[in-house]
């Protein structure tokens, strides 16, 4: 069974070549997520900040208009912070949901309800009107806002998991064998409810020893996400209509080589880099990352660029930023680096072979689709592996997902206790993910925390002084009145 989880959810069943429609349901589940942008300034960005506090001053003011028991804005920017989902997503894990008083979650309700209408959704008007209590949650405090993340995570999840369950329920009044879940569309990026399907729906969370109200007979087998659920992915899906593969390759890393790997060879001799092979390969690489040769002190972050890039919007050790995780400052110097806020989380990359040790039970997770909670005595041992809320969007990585990676996590593994490293994506600023041998290197010229730098099988160290990073022009912003 296939679901797309987008304004328009879609589900399908199939079995080999034959695909038959369950049927189409109207779902917003992106606009859910989007629709708060303006009430949680930490998390949207420089122009959703001056909104807010400019709404806000309106709200203490008693300026707001009134309609139908709900505050109307009188400004209105079109634009949609395109990362605001991935980053609410590592917000809402800074409280547990739960937190509302009776009236806050009745308004929550009653704001959610109409965009899993078709009539609801033809009127949508998110982005101009909040419920009163909301409003003053989020005007109130930062923790008001961190405890409104948490239910709208939760609101998510719920309905998801609702609409998933009930289609199951009716296959099986059907007798229709479901063998397995396929999760697409952007909204399947969100890894907290992907693991709550799993857990919850499938065989593969029977072994977890959780509690379902279907019976085991009819549960599917798992839940699949491919590397990328996003639109990213429908180039795929239109080449397999066109022409479907002679055999399934694995997509994870199929993306473009570097652009501009012709000078390479010319920057290994102006700056005098290592053949990491010559040194001993991943196992020197793993001795420069637990050994104390940060220029910053502690632990060094090292960027990874080898081979093709990936495919989708993760980082799977390609195109990746990686250290030890063994303290909290590793992290906060990760999201430094990437100019990113401090509760964004890192992402680990596991070997198969102690993915037991980290989480008590396997979860493949190739690709980063799943965020199942870390052993307790795992998080204090290695305090920058889980997310605020002990979850990690963890990478399992085995001898046949990506042999390099895994050789060096093994490798690694002999020198911690654990075969794992905290990996992010090799950008900063904003900018994409890198794929050019002049940018990896003007990283390292100038990125005060970044240490090493491999590009295929060369080393490159950081320079002792760093160059300035070039001065950003501010971005003019400009908030429109509502017609």
């Amino acid at each position: 069974m296939a679901v797309e989880t987008m304004e328009f959810s879609t589900s399908f069943w199939a079995r080999g070549a034959e695909v038959q429609r369950i049927g189409n349901f109207h779902a917003a589940f992106s606009t859910l997520y989007n629709s708060f942008q303006m009430l949680l300034p930490d998390v949207a960005g420089k122009y959703f900040v001056m909104l807010h506090d400019h709404i806000c001053g309106q709200w203490l003011k008693g300026e707001l208009k009134v309609k139908d028991g709900w505050y109307v804005f009188n400004i209105y920017h079109p634009s949609v912070q395109l990362d605001f989902a991935g980053k609410l997503m590592g917000y809402s894990g800074l409280r547990k949901p739960g937190r509302l008083t009776a009236v806050e979650q009745a308004e929550l309700e009653a704001f959610f309800d109409p965009m899993f209408s078709e009539t609801g959704m033809k009127a949508n008007n998110y982005n101009h009107r909040f419920p009163p209590n909301l409003l003053k949650l989020s005007c109130t405090s930062s923790d008001g806002q961190k405890r409104l993340a948490a239910e709208i995570q939760a609101q998510f999840q719920k309905r998801l998991y609702r609409m998933i369950s009930g289609m199951l329920e009716q296959l099986k009044a059907a007798r229709t064998h479901v063998e397995g879940i396929v999760l697409t569309g952007g909204c399947a990026l969100n890894v907290i409810t992907n693991q709550l399907i799993r857990d919850t729906l499938t065989k593969e969370g029977q072994k977890a020893g959780t509690q379902s109200h279907h019976r085991t007979d009819f549960r599917p087998l798992g839940v699949y996400v491919p590397p990328a659920p996003n639109d990213a992915g429908l180039a795929v899906g239109g080449v397999w209509a066109v022409q479907p593969p002679r055999m399934v390759q694995q997509l994870q890393y199929l993306g473009f080589p570097l652009f501009d790997e012709e000078i390479l060879f010319q920057e290994v001799r102006q700056r005098a880099a290592s053949n990491l092979n010559d040194l001993g390969g991943v196992h020197y690489l793993a001795q420069l990352l637990t050994s104390n040769s940060s220029v910053m002190g502690g632990k060094p972050i090292i960027a990874v660029v080898r081979g093709r890039q990936e495919f989708g919007p993760r980082a799977l050790g390609h195109r990746s930023l990686l250290a030890v995780p063994d303290s909290y400052e590793i992290k906060a110097r990760l999201n430094r680096l990437k100019h990113r806020q401090w509760y964004r989380p890192v992402a680990p990359m596991i070997a198969e072979e102690d993915l037991v040790q980290v989480f008590g039970r396997k979860v493949m997770s190739p690709s980063m689709e799943f965020a199942p909670k870390v052993l307790k005595a795992v998080q204090k041992r290695f305090p920058a592996l889980a997310h605020y809320d002990g979850t990690a969007r963890h990478q399992s990585v085995s001898q046949s997902d990506e042999p390099w990676v895994h050789s060096l996590l093994l490798a690694v593994g002999k020198r911690t206790g654990l075969a794992a490293l905290i990996n992010t994506s090799f950008n900063s600023r904003g900018k994409p993910i890198v794929n050019t041998v002049s940018e990896s290197l003007e990283m390292l010229d100038t990125i005060p925390d970044l240490d090493y730098l491999v590009i295929e099988h060369w080393l490159f160290k950081a320079p002792r002084v760093k160059r300035p990073l070039p001065k950003e022009e501010p971005k003019g912003w400009t908030m429109k009145p509502l017609e």
